[in-house]
């Protein structure tokens, strides 16, 4: 007769025992925008993949934070400038202005689904020397990696 306790209680200590680890704070972790700020700024970003799919083509994808709140960069053909705001692990750009010089339909269509995509931003995470930006309900993220004071890189 004890054996058949031990092995009743045994599933049920289990029981608690999962149920007790599940237990803790899931309150949100705060996020300094000032510091992401610092993060991103005085870099230059090179997008690299944008929601599992390379990049691909002879000019880089860019951008370019700057502390004051703007942002630049190249879609691959076109300059492009606007601001940016922080709040928390959110990101979101303001409409994107961009020069419109055709550089074939390639080109065009990927610096069109790139600025496409910026503008949908919602989120970002840094770590580092790497960036993903990220658009609410979509897999994947926009992968990028970064050079160190926004000069010149041969990757």
């Amino acid at each position: 007769m004890p054996r058949f306790r031990s092995l009743y209680w045994l599933p049920a200590f289990l029981m608690i025992l999962a149920l007790a680890a599940g237990c803790g704070s899931k309150a949100p972790v705060e996020v300094n925008p000032e510091a992401v700020k610092k993060e991103l700024a005085g870099k230059k970003w090179f997008c690299k993949e944008m929601f599992r799919r390379d990049v691909r083509g002879d000019a880089p994808l860019t951008l370019e934070f700057k502390e004051d709140g703007t942002v630049s960069g190249s879609g691959g053909c076109n300059a492009f400038t606007g601001t940016y705001a922080l709040e928390g692990d959110g990101l979101r750009f303001a409409p994107l202005a961009a020069t419109k010089k055709s550089c074939g339909p390639a080109a065009d269509e990927q610096e069109f689904t790139y600025l496409s995509f910026l503008a949908r931003v919602t989120k970002a995470k840094v770590e580092g020397d790497e960036l993903d930006l990220f658009i609410e309900g979509q897999l994947g993220s926009m992968h990028f990696t970064a050079s160190e004071g926004g000069g010149f890189s041969l990757w």
